[in-house]
Formats: structure tokens, C-alpha cells, sequence
């Protein structure tokens, strides 16, 4: 069950529509994905959005930490065989309130287990940028209402790249 401050930004911002749209924007047939991306490649263009982050060779994934006051944040990216997954967690004073897929994160919002979205594929590096632009949007909308920047905003202000 999603903790209710979590909940109430993931429902301002939109999560379920951004999270669907980026899913169904990204559907290739899995045997045009790029599988053998190069990841040196992949964490220049992370950098080039501004993120720091780093790759784990073994599990084969991309990590992005920040910390904002009493929030801490990670996004881990998961490129395998050119499909998108990731995940998220955030702390808040040392307590986790959230961690998990966006798949998984959509599931607990709307209860629907059976309407999975697929993971957005990846057929080569314009489109891992398209995909990986979205995908910091939300990341970025959701930080900011939840408490990177969130005293700087009106009450109802969503923050769209």
C-alpha cells in the first residue's frame, strides 16, 4: 500500500497518463530492440540531462542518487536487452515511503494488477533519449512535489519539462 504523501503527488502529477503514454509511445517488437547498447554510451546520455550516475556491471544497471534535506532519492535504470525498467525510492528522514518499479507503482495507485503497461523498448540511441526524457520528467515533477522543491510551489502547480 503507497504511503498517502506519496499517493497524492503521484495522483497531481499524473504518473498513471505520463507513465502510459511513455509505455505505449515506446512499443517495438522485442526483436528490434537494441540489445547490445553500449553503456558508456548510455551514461553519456544520462549526463546529458545533468544526472550523475553511475553503472553496476554485475546487475547491469544504471544508479542515480540525490539528496534534498531530510529526502534522499534514487532512480535506478535497467537498459537490458534494450528494454526500459525503472525504479524508484525515496526516503524521507531516513524512513523508505516508496521503492519499486513504475509498473509497480502504477498497480499500487490504481489497484489494477491485471492492466500491466509494458516497458517501453528501445530500438536505438534517439529513441533511449526520448524515452529517457520522459522518464526524468516524471522523476523531476514528482522530487519536486514531494519535497526537493516543493515549498517553492503553488499548491497546484504541476512542473513539466
Amino acid at each position: 500500500m503507497l504511503d498517502k504523501d506519496i499517493k497524492s503527488v503521484l495522483e497531481k502529477i499524473k504518473f498513471i497518463e505520463r507513465y502510459r503514454d511513455l509505455s505505449t509511445n515506446y512499443q517495438h517488437n522485442a526483436n528490434e530492440s537494441f540489445e547490445n547498447y553500449d553503456s558508456d554510451r548510455a551514461i553519456s546520455i544520462i549526463k546529458e540531462f545533468g544526472y550523475d550516475a553511475s553503472f553496476n556491471k554485475k546487475e547491469k544497471f544504471f544508479k542515480i542518487v540525490e539528496t534534498y534535506g531530510d529526502n534522499k532519492f534514487q532512480f535506478h535504470i535497467s537498459l537490458k536487452y534494450g528494454v526500459s525498467e525503472f525504479i524508484w525510492s525515496a526516503w524521507k528522514r531516513s524512513e523508505l515511503k516508496v521503492g519499486g518499479t513504475l509498473g509497480m507503482l502504477k498497480e499500487q495507485l490504481d489497484g489494477r494488477e491485471n492492466d500491466k503497461l509494458r516497458k517501453p523498448i528501445f530500438r536505438n540511441y534517439e529513441e533511449l533519449k526520448g524515452i529517457l526524457a520522459e522518464a526524468f520528467s516524471i522523476y523531476e515533477d514528482f522530487k519536486r512535489w514531494y519535497g526537493a522543491e516543493k515549498k517553492h510551489l503553488p499548491n497546484d502547480t504541476l512542473v513539466s519539462h
